[in-house]
């Protein structure tokens, strides 16, 4: 099981996952070693900074997923749009 930060801190020991948008209900992760997964929404993610109604560590489900021109992606969690940054993906390869 790998599992990825999505942040945009530079200093990591091995390069992150590239993520593609593919549709509003998926998403294409690569891992480092160029392995693909096709992921579909609902996707569980966790919380990985505090937000005014997002708790560190709580867990959440991804329910759309959009391109955007800053942020690359936001996620749909509930009713409000979200940076994928704000999340770590665990995905199985």
């Amino acid at each position: 099981m790998l599992v990825f930060e999505l942040i945009k801190i530079k200093h990591h020991i091995m390069d992150p996952p590239e993520i593609k948008y593919l549709s509003n209900n998926s998403l294409m992760v690569v891992n480092n070693v160029g392995k693909m997964r096709q992921l579909f929404v609902p996707i569980k993610v966790q919380v990985i900074y505090d937000t005014a109604s997002l708790k560190k560590n709580s867990w959440v489900i991804v329910e759309e997923v959009l391109p955007h021109k800053t942020h690359k992606l936001i996620y749909r969690v509930g009713n409000k749009w979200w940076s994928y940054e704000l999340f770590k993906l665990t995905a199985n390869f």
